[in-house]
């Protein structure tokens, strides 16, 4: 029956080392707290730095797709800037057959011979 007695010194030696583990227990409780809210920290971090990349990326294909729109409206306006030649060129070479043909036909008719 003695033998299932503690004396009070190997009681006190339990519950001290109970308490040390419930201090290292609390203490790897918090390690692990402020490792996971690390984590958290530098995954939020790592969002916001891909999110500033993301709209840089956005950005850059905004300033391509205006500067090609802005190529292409130079390009067009130069063509139809030569367009808009060519047709009064034209123009003036039918106005000039025709006033040959005016011309012809009224000394055909008025001078014959």
């Amino acid at each position: 029956m003695a033998e299932e007695f503690v004396r009070i010194v190997q009681f006190g030696e339990f519950v001290k080392r109970m308490e040390e583990g419930f201090v290292r227990v609390s203490e790897l409780a918090d390690q692990r707290y402020d490792s996971i809210n690390q984590r958290l920290a530098d995954a939020e971090k790592a969002r916001d730095q891909n999110a500033v990349h993301v709209n840089q990326r956005f950005d850059d294909m905004n300033r391509s797709v205006n500067q090609r729109f802005d190529d292409m409206n130079r390009s067009m306006n130069y063509r139809f800037d030569g367009l808009e030649k060519l047709i009064a060129f034209q123009n003036k070479i039918v106005l000039g057959i025709l006033g040959v043909i005016v011309l012809g036909v009224l000394k055909y008719l008025f001078f014959p011979g």
